[in-house]
């Protein structure tokens, strides 16, 4: 079952994923707002349809009035290798945390696939799957209502809008494009029966809503 009309806050709503996902989820019919680090990105937010607001994931004192009255808060701000602890880790933590305080009923991480092992990931990447590790833990510990998906390698072509979900999915050349990651974000983000829930997604054959259907308690 999907909510409708729903307050959404997308942490990163300027960035590839998050501003589609903007875009899908205005789309779907909710009141979208869209969490950015400079005022040279409000615009980005409001091609996509939502509104824009200027706060820092990093800074904890301006996240209070992004996240009052929101129902569901997105995390889909990275790095890009840049900063993964101060933004990928600590942002997140920061985020889960302003959540807790303003009342916001559920939170979806954009984590990614080996974030539970990143010992077992590339090398090049270990430091980014620490941090995401660390994020995701905290928001299973938090006391929200918290969905984690963990999305394959992830590239820009067009989304096929079939994907597959599951736990230790073969991760080796698996891969899913950025529209599909966000598709799936709006999807689960008002879907009342997913909850409590940490799974991944690569390429399937399976619709993006036929796939989440299969995970709903």
């Amino acid at each position: 079952m999907q909510e409708a009309n729903v307050k959404i806050l997308v942490a990163g709503a300027a960035g590839a994923v998050g501003n589609m996902l903007v875009s899908d989820l205005v789309e779907a019919g909710h009141e979208v707002t869209g969490l950015v680090h400079s005022q040279d990105k409000i615009s980005c937010v409001e091609q996509a349809g939502g509104r824009a607001i200027v706060a820092d994931v990093t800074a904890p004192d301006t996240l209070a009035q992004p996240l009052s009255n929101m129902d569901v808060v997105i995390f889909a701000a990275g790095s890009g290798g840049k900063a993964v602890e101060a933004v990928d880790r600590d942002g997140a933590i920061n985020l889960i945390d302003a959540a807790v305080n303003e009342g916001v009923d559920r939170f979806v991480m954009l984590s990614s696939m080996s974030a539970d092992t990143p010992e077992n990931g590339p090398d090049e990447l270990k430091s980014y799957l620490e941090a995401k590790q660390a994020a995701d833990r905290h928001l299973e510990r938090s006391g929200l209502t918290y969905v984690i998906v963990r999305p394959a390698a992830l590239t820009d072509e067009k989304g096929r809008g079939h994907i597959r979900v599951g736990h230790d999915l073969e991760a080796k050349d698996a891969q899913i494009t950025r529209a599909d990651v966000a598709k799936t974000l709006a999807i689960v983000s008002t879907a009342t029966g997913v909850k409590n829930s940490t799974f991944e997604i690569i390429e399937g054959d399976l619709t993006i809503r036929e796939a989440i259907e299969c995970i709903q308690a």
